[in-house]
């Protein structure tokens, strides 16, 4: 018996060996199988470029693409968050929108402004910096009818304070006054350092003069822009507004308190004793 066969017959006797001796229960377990999620599959039989396995991990591992991560299209198909408004469409007019200025911009509006402005400013420079916003014709309406409620009750405060200085005026009627005059009776009264001859030491402005009216009369109405000195003359019918008074005496005073709201009165500038 050669090599070769002798080799041949001890193949075949451990290959008889093994099968005689099945192997134990309790070595192997049997196992599950658990089928792979089928990818969408194109016409071309391809999976699609949307659900390739590939790309479903990488948004898994990155969170991209996910209701929890991703960004939302707006109606116009760009991406990223818009700006609540009223749930109303812009007021339009000739092409432009109409928005409410948040702060003061040189050359386009002040704080508390509503303007029409086009939308490429509007998106590109006043929204991306938060100096405006949409506003609704509903909050315009709105706004309106808070601005006329407030003009409202500053013409009443500027007819009571009118009222108030006509009474004092009343009381200080001197006979001196006469009926052909269009105005008579002291309402404000200023004490200043002179010399003998009446001359001041110290001039008296239009500011001084608001605000001695103010301390004379503590609930007139003297605050905002439109509450002014607008005329003042001597007796002897001199426009001295644009300067200060220097010397003793009366002066008649005009004072602007409100809309179509003027009160005339009279300033005597008297020497400190």
């Amino acid at each position: 018996m050669n090599f070769t066969t002798r080799l041949v017959l001890l193949a075949v006797f451990a290959c008889s060996t093994t099968a005689a001796t099945p192997p134990s229960s309790s070595t192997y377990s049997k196992a599950s199988f658990v089928p792979l999620a089928a990818p969408t599959i194109t016409k071309a039989g391809w999976p699609s470029a949307a659900n390739h396995p590939s790309r479903v991990q990488q948004q898994i591992a990155t969170g991209y693409g996910t209701e929890l991560f991703g960004r939302k299209k707006n109606a116009g198909g760009s991406s990223g968050s818009t700006v609540k408004t009223a749930g109303v469409p812009p007021v339009t007019k000739n092409g432009k929108i109409q928005i409410k200025m948040l702060t003061s911009v040189p050359n386009i509006g002040q704080a508390g402004d509503i303007i029409f402005v086009s939308s490429a400013v509007f998106q590109n420079q006043l929204q991306r910096q938060k100096k405006a916003r949409l506003i609704s014709a509903e909050e315009v309406a709105k706004l309106e009818a808070e601005k006329q409620k407030e003009e409202a009750e500053a013409t009443q405060k500027a007819v009571d304070t009118k009222k108030m200085m006509e009474e004092v005026m009343f009381e200080s009627l001197g006979e001196e006054c006469s009926t052909d005059q269009d105005i008579c009776g002291v309402a404000l009264t200023m004490k200043r350092k002179a010399g003998p001859e009446g001359n001041l030491f110290g001039g008296i402005n239009p500011k001084m003069i608001m605000e001695e009216l103010a301390n004379t009369f503590p609930d007139g109405s003297w605050e905002g822009k439109q509450v002014k000195l607008t005329d003042m003359k001597d007796s002897d019918g001199k426009d001295v507004k644009k300067k200060d008074i220097k010397h003793t005496g009366e002066y008649t005073c005009v004072v602007k308190l409100g809309n179509d709201v003027d009160v005339t009165f009279i300033l005597s500038v008297v020497a400190e004793e």
